[in-house]
C-alpha cells in the first residue's frame, strides 16, 4: 500500500511540475487568460502542499512541553519523555531515530516512556530501533507495545531488541518507581487489540496510589479497571497525521473514541488523559498542520 501511495505521489508531482513550468515559459497566454490563472495558482498551491506534506513536515520534529500534577499537593516532580509511534520502515529508518533519541537526550529527561508502533509492517525493520540503545534516563527507559508490532508478526522481535538495549518493556503489569525518595506507580498494559489485560495490569493498584498507565491506544479509557489511574498516556491516533485548521483530523481515528479524542489533552470520565501524535507515519507518507512531536512532562506526585 505505501508503494502504490509513493507512486501516485511521485507521478502527480513530476506531472503537475511538468505543466506548471510549461505554463510559465508561456507567460503571455498564461496572463491574458484570467481563468487559467486561477486554474495555475490553485495546481501550484495543491504541489507546494503535497510537497511539503510528503517531504518536509513528515521530518520537522518538534518538542511539546506540557505538565501534570497527579495529586492536588505534589511533593515531587519528574521530567519524562514521552516518543511513540516510531514507525520504522519504508519512510522513516535509522537516521531519523538517532535524530529523536538526540533531540531527546537533550532534555535531560528524569525518566522516558515508549509507547508503542516501533515498526510499519515488518520485524527485520527492527534493525533500524538500534539508536535507541543510546536513550538514557536516570530513572529508566520503559516500553508498552502498539497494535503494528502484533499485525507485523514482530512482537518477540521488539521486545528482545528493546530489552537488549536496556529499555524495559512493561506487559500487562505495574511496577514501583522512586524518585527523590517518593515512589509512584507505573503500570504498562500490552495492545488492547492483541494481548493487552488492562484488568490483569491493574489488579494490585488501589485508590491510594499515585499510578500512571502507559497504553498504546487510547481505548483503554473505555474499561472501568481504568478508572484507578490517575494519568493515562496513549498514542496510536498520529493525531490523524493530515489535518486542516479549525477543522482537525480529515480522517477518521482508529479508536472507538473517535475523532474528539485526536491529540492532546482530554478528561474522560473526569480521568486525565494525554495523547501524542507520535513521530512516524503509516499508510501515506504525508503529514499536514501536525508536526512529529516528542512530548516534554513535568509530572508532578
Amino acid at each position: 500500500m505505501e508503494f502504490i501511495f509513493d507512486l501516485i505521489i511521485f507521478f502527480y508531482l513530476i506531472a503537475v511540475g511538468a505543466f506548471l513550468l510549461q505554463e510559465l515559459h508561456q507567460k503571455k497566454r498564461l496572463h491574458e487568460n484570467k481563468l487559467r490563472q486561477v486554474f495555475f495558482v490553485l495546481l501550484a498551491l495543491s504541489w507546494v502542499t503535497i510537497f511539503y506534506g510528503s517531504f518536509v513536515e513528515p521530518r520537522l520534529l518538534i518538542v511539546k512541553q506540557t505538565s501534570v500534577d497527579l495529586i492536588e499537593s505534589p511533593t515531587q516532580t519528574m521530567r519524562a519523555v514521552i516518543i511513540s509511534d516510531i514507525h520504522v520502515g519504508p519512510f522513516k529508518k535509522t537516521d531519523w531515530v538517532a535524530h529523536v533519541v538526540k533531540r531527546a537526550q537533550e532534555l535531560q529527561p528524569d525518566i522516558v516512556f515508549l509507547l508503542g508502533d516501533f515498526v510499519v509492517k515488518s520485524a527485520s525493520d527492527v534493525q533500524y530501533l538500534s539508536p535507541l540503545l543510546k536513550l538514557k534516563a536516570p530513572y529508566g527507559v520503559y516500553a508498552v507495545t502498539g497494535n503494528h508490532e502484533y499485525h507485523a508478526l514482530a512482537s518477540d522481535e521488539v521486545i528482545a531488541t528493546l530489552e537488549s538495549y536496556g529499555i524495559e518493556v512493561i506487559e500487562n503489569e505495574t511496577l514501583n518507581v522512586e524518585i527523590g525518595g517518593k515512589v509512584f506507580r507505573l503500570a504498562g498494559v500490552s495492545d488492547i487489540w492483541f494481548e493487552g489485560d488492562i484488568g490483569k495490569t491493574m489488579q494490585n493498584v488501589v485508590e491510594e496510589d499515585e499510578t500512571i498507565l502507559l497504553a498504546h491506544n487510547p481505548d483503554v479509557v473505555l474499561s472501568d479497571a481504568t478508572h484507578l489511574a490517575d494519568l493515562v498516556l496513549s498514542a496510536h491516533t498520529h493525531g490523524g497525521q493530515i489535518r486542516l485548521p479549525w477543522i482537525g483530523s480529515i480522517s477518521s481515528l482508529p479508536t472507538k473514541l473517535g475523532r474528539a479524542f485526536d491529540k492532546g489533552w482530554f478528561k474522560y470520565n473526569n480521568q486525565k488523559l494525554f495523547i501524542t501524535s507520535g513521530v512516524g507515519e503509516t499508510g501515506t507518507r504525508a503529514r499536514l498542520f501536525n508536526l512529529p512531536e516528542i512530548v516534554e512532562m513535568d509530572i508532578g506526585f
